[in-house]
């Protein structure tokens, strides 16, 4: 491929060629806001479809009935049909208060708390990301009240992460499931890491039933 075969569009390029028929649009907020915005309007739950509508369905029956249809028609069909007005107003009503509470909670972060933050990014959560096995392995050794002991080299090349007493477990995430293989013979506990809050979800069901079978 040459460099006549490609071509970039920038973000404003794209905004213009999108929405060039309506003055107002699009809208260039300060610089830095939009990375305010965005989570504001996220944790507010402002933009799920039980207030603004399912965009991605209601954007194809526009298009299926407006095949040549502008963003300016987009406009008034979400509008007309969807009561876009309403719904935009009844988001706004959402979000705005929490952009208040970022806003007020941007105000406390100082030198001494932007520190403390970069410290435990770059230190703790590296090391408990990397780590998740090991805590989720002294979770179980709480709850069976038995032995924790990490694998080895050769453990792992079995697909053994650890032991709970005598057991050997294998510690994956949830999303392992959709590749299980069928002759795995060590129990699977699953975990669903809630990113978020870093709390976890914590399947013990296989383990449960071979510890009931020893």
């Amino acid at each position: 491929m040459t460099d006549e075969d490609e071509f970039r569009i920038s973000e404003e390029e794209r905004d213009r060629l999108v929405a060039n028929e309506v003055e107002d649009f699009p809208i260039n907020n300060p610089k830095y806001t939009t990375y305010l915005l965005n989570p504001a309007i996220n944790l507010s739950q402002s933009n799920r479809p039980h207030v603004v509508g399912q965009m991605s369905d209601i954007v194809k029956e526009f298009r299926e009935k407006n095949p040549d249809g502008t963003f300016e028609g987009w406009v008034e069909f979400y509008n007309d049909e969807y009561d876009g007005e309403e719904r935009l107003e009844k988001a706004l009503e959402m979000a705005h208060p929490m952009v208040e509470k970022m806003r007020d909670a941007f105000e406390q972060i100082d030198e001494e708390m932007t520190h403390n933050y970069l410290r435990d990014l770059v230190l703790f959560k590296s090391y408990e990301g990397f780590d998740i096995e090991e805590t989720v392995l002294g979770k179980l050794g709480e709850i069976y009240d038995l032995e924790v002991t990490k694998a080895t080299a050769e453990d792992e090349s079995k697909g053994i992460d650890g032991y709970i007493g005598d057991q050997p477990v294998q510690v994956k995430p949830e999303t392992y499931k959709d590749n299980l293989q069928e002759d795995i013979s060590v129990p699977i506990v699953f975990y669903d890491e809630n990113k978020s809050n870093r709390a976890m979800t914590v399947d013990i069901s296989a383990l449960s039933e071979a510890m009931e079978n020893n």
